[in-house]
């Protein structure tokens, strides 16, 4: 009965917004193979990543840096970390792609991508994370959406919502520990911060810090202290959630360390973080005005009781929900099974 309510109120947001949200398949990523062979049996079912990597290239990607990065797929292994150069080798030979077309999708995150992250803490505690995911090229990341439980042994260490093709992680939940998304900062252009990757060996791009703090950290506090203090290749938001009160946060952060970190703080009535893509002390520009919408929707909704269905409706406030929107989930480290994506198809 309560699935069934479920559908019916999604159903009834959907017709209100002209759309209708679909579900994206779900894979699992079995650690205990060898990179190589991660990802095979995702990417083969879509053959059709190859030509959309070509559509991206050109019309983003200059011919001297289309160069480099060919350069960095002759050498992946001196230039990314374990496990993602081996999983993006696997890739390419799964596709029959070159290294160099199989990298790039992998560090062009900072390319016009827009995104909403809530934290939220309801009256009993509970912590629920939620986040649009906003990007360019956007009918073709619709296409390729999927949730990926990662497992050892069997069991699932960690989930995420991503794209095929992409070993990073922007959306993601350890069951009983932590929830996390990464939301684009815009300090500095993206060609910039890959050149910063390539001749700084210490920074990570920062999707690949989200799966690796998600592989290491054992709970809610120390996943903040390896965000904060990794160096990346961009300045970018974190947004994080834990399983106990108080257990919420958005990190504002450089890309050697954190400039300010956000928290839930209930003894003042902040019972929830939102984060879009600016620095939470300055006004949003009226162009981009996706907080304002966004906090006013969760003052709406409340915090008596929070639920998968009153999250999604929130997610689907207008801008928070726009054309570019490729896809929302809604999740909760403490209560795992809870995890929903989908896929939205607002036209433009």
């Amino acid at each position: 009965m309560a699935a069934l309510r479920c559908l019916c109120m999604l159903v009834l947001v959907s017709l209100c917004l002209g759309e209708t949200p679909t579900v994206p398949p779900k894979y699992v990523v079995d650690l205990d193979l060898t990179e190589e062979q991660r990802w095979t049996h995702v990417v083969k079912d879509y053959p059709e990543l190859p030509e959309m990597i070509q559509t991206v290239i050109k019309k983003y990607v200059p011919d001297d840096l289309v160069s480099m990065v060919e350069q960095i797929g002759s050498a992946i292994d001196d230039y990314l970390p374990s496990p993602y150069a081996g999983e993006i080798r696997g890739i390419a030979k799964a596709l029959n792609m070159t290294l160099g077309e199989a990298v790039i999708p992998n560090i062009l995150y900072d390319l016009t991508s827009f995104c909403t992250s809530i934290v939220a803490q309801d009256l009993s505690g509970n912590i629920w994370h939620a986040r649009n995911l906003d990007y360019s090229f956007t009918d073709m990341l619709r296409n390729i959406t999927i949730i990926v439980d990662f497992q050892r042994q069997g069991k699932i260490v960690y989930s995420g919502v991503t794209y095929a093709g992409y070993v990073g992680l922007l959306s993601v939940q350890k069951p009983g520990a932590f929830t996390i998304t990464a939301d684009e900062r815009d300090k500095g252009a993206w060609w910039m911060n890959l050149l910063i990757g390539i001749f700084d060996k210490q920074a990570k791009p920062m999707s690949f810090l989200v799966r690796d703090t998600t592989e290491q950290a054992e709970d809610f506090q120390s996943a903040v202290r390896q965000l904060s203090y990794t160096v990346t290749e961009a300045s970018v938001y974190y947004i994080i959630g834990g399983v106990k009160k108080g257990e919420g946060a958005v990190i504002t952060k450089e890309r050697l360390s954190a400039l300010d970190t956000w928290y839930i703080d209930s003894t003042v009535g902040r019972w929830f973080v939102l984060e879009t893509n600016y620095d939470h002390w300055v006004t949003p520009p009226t162009s981009d005005d996706r907080r304002d919408p966004g906090i006013k929707a969760m003052n709406a909704m409340g915090n008596k009781t929070i639920t998968v269905n009153s999250l999604f409706k929130v997610l689907s406030t207008q801008p928070v929900l726009n054309p570019t929107t490729t896809y929302s989930v809604v999740m909760s480290a403490g209560q795992p099974d809870l995890l929903t994506a989908w896929v939205r198809h607002l036209a433009h």
